[in-house]
């Protein structure tokens, strides 16, 4: 469970100490107030993507820290872009950060909505669901590996001929660039120091010349300033505060002597030798005869250098590296087949039990009639490789399988796809639905939903409001609402706003309660509507 969230320089939110309670959580609001502002600030402290951008006009950070019962997770956003995560005070990688065991919480909102308005989308749902997301990524490497090998292998049989041919001229160019032994970045280190042994005369002379001036002359700087500093130290009887003055000069005094001791250090590490810089000449011309020849960098020479090696390899025994890929993609696609196949059959046997939970769910948030059905089809494929129940089928990375959710809200209407048939308000409801559902098998502490009152009012209000009662019996739930049905229902009710003071624009926030909860309530709901859509 959430027990506070901190957010200092984000965006408009210039220092914020909000405290979160058990129970279901309205967070109401003006529009632009920054409700949803700090729902985005806590998903960035959980490891969602943050801007540059988010930081405070004026300063050179933002800071986020979330506070759990036994824990407490801090996220910085620096303005170069990059950001740093923190659990328990320790550094922790970003990935670890969002796949932390500890921090269960689950975020709804308006992308949630456009995600599963794309059908592509379906298929992970159920995978999800299905609990064989272990095999699913271990069949996406095999297909991985399987395009990467058929790809080698065309490659192979298309320069078989042509590498006989310039077999010659191969062993000629891995001579010559091994000849060279480059290493990376070797050019810009070798320029580097071609340019100051090139200029070493005139930094020696300037060196010496610097440390006669202020060292080797009658009168030098240090004393000088000695001179002053004594002036000054006589003066300090008639006026204590010209001590500033000779501390100063005394602390002019050791950085001239620390200079000195610098110039010298410099001197005595600079020695000019000719022989050197002729040995670095010759080296960046040899450098440069190869990145002409060979792409334009070392970096260009060093991956030539492997084509070279993969194709003289290939040379020396290409029928057998033909044979021996050719057997690795049969064993592939064998196993493949085998998982895809597991996969296919799971898939089959949860569908129908995940439509029927997720039909019952709706139904309780006032869509009585509806009908959910995830549609599983295949597509008969006779040049793939991937056969079932003597049937070859069009396969991608994640089986031969395609998952499409149906709809139906009308007594009589048939089942059609979900993307073209639900409105606004019934796919606010879907997806409450199957969030719904998911818990029981992928429980979180807490559920977060940003307007999932979106296109809906009346009775189908109602629903929603007392399903997120019943959530928040067993789970902390926030909730950005627009609705009273919802805010009336809630345990707490945190009221933002927003103010302008100097110029500049600052959030703050209130627990409502009694009159002041009924009057805020009036204000943004009394005769207002966000319009019946109940499908």
């Amino acid at each position: 469970m959430i027990k506070k969230i901190s957010i200092k320089n984000y965006a408009i939110i210039k220092e914020l100490e909000i405290p979160f309670k058990s129970g279901l959580t309205v967070i109401t609001g003006e529009t632009g107030s920054g409700k949803s502002l700090i729902l985005e600030a806590l998903g960035v402290s959980l490891g969602k993507k943050a801007h540059k951008m988010m930081i405070r006009n004026g300063k050179d950070k933002a800071i986020i820290e979330t506070s759990f019962n036994n824990s407490k997770i801090k996220r910085v956003i620096l303005e170069n872009g990059r950001t740093k995560s923190f659990y328990k005070n320790q550094p922790i990688t970003l990935n670890n950060l969002r796949d932390h065991k500890n921090i269960k919480i689950d975020f709804h909102g308006q992308n949630d909505q456009q995600f599963i308005m794309n059908a592509d989308t379906h298929i992970d749902y159920l995978d999800h669901y299905c609990g064989h997301m272990e095999k699913i990524n271990y069949l996406k490497s095999i297909f991985v590996e399987i395009k990467g090998l058929e790809e080698k292998l065309l490659l192979l049989e298309k320069i078989f001929d042509e590498i006989n041919e310039k077999r010659d001229l191969l062993i000629f160019q891995a001579k010559e660039i091994d000849a060279i032994a480059l290493i990376e970045n070797e050019d810009i280190f070798l320029h580097g120091k071609f340019k100051k042994l090139s200029n070493l005369r005139e930094i020696i002379d300037a060196l010496n010349t610097s440390n006669d001036i202020l060292f080797n002359q009658d009168n030098t700087i240090i004393s000088q300033i000695n001179h002053i500093k004594n002036i000054i130290i006589s003066l300090e009887k008639y006026d204590p505060t010209l001590n500033r003055i000779s501390s100063l000069l005394e602390n002019s005094i050791i950085n001239i002597q620390e200079t000195q001791s610098e110039i010298s250090n410099q001197l005595s590490m600079l020695d000019l030798e000719p022989e050197e810089i002729q040995i670095i000449e010759e080296r960046l011309t040899a450098i440069e005869s190869l990145k002409r020849k060979y792409g334009g960098s070392i970096e260009a020479v060093l991956e030539k250098r492997e084509e070279i090696k993969t194709s003289l390899k290939a040379a020396d025994n290409p029928e057998k590296e033909k044979k021996l890929i050719i057997k690795n993609i049969i064993k592939l696609k064998n196993t493949f087949n085998i998982i895809a196949t597991e996969i296919h059959e799971k898939r089959k046997k949860v569908s129908s039990s995940l439509s029927l939970e997720i039909q019952k769910t709706m139904r309780n948030l006032n869509m009585p009639e509806s009908l959910f059905n995830i549609n599983l089809s295949t597509k008969v494929d006779e040049s793939s490789f991937v056969k079932h129940k003597n049937n070859f089928y069009q396969y991608n990375s994640k089986g031969f399988d395609l998952v499409e959710f149906y709809l139906s809200t009308n007594p009589g209407e048939p089942l059609k796809p979900l993307s073209l048939v639900a409105s606004g308000g019934e796919v606010s409801r879907i997806m409450l639905a199957i969030k719904t559902v998911f818990e029981k098998i992928d429980p979180a502490k807490t559920l977060v939903f940003d307007e999932i009152d979106s296109g809906i009012s009346g009775l189908a209000a109602s629903k929603v409001a007392s399903h997120l009662v019943e959530l928040s019996k067993h789970k902390q739930v926030l909730c950005i609402t627009h609705l009273a049905q919802i805010a009336s229902k809630a345990n707490h009710h945190l009221h933002i706003d927003k103010y302008t003071e100097n110029q500049n624009t600052y959030v703050n926030f209130k627990y409502l309660t009694g009159r002041d909860r009924i009057a805020i309530m009036n204000k943004l709901f009394l005769g207002t509507s966000n319009g019946e859509n109940d499908g």
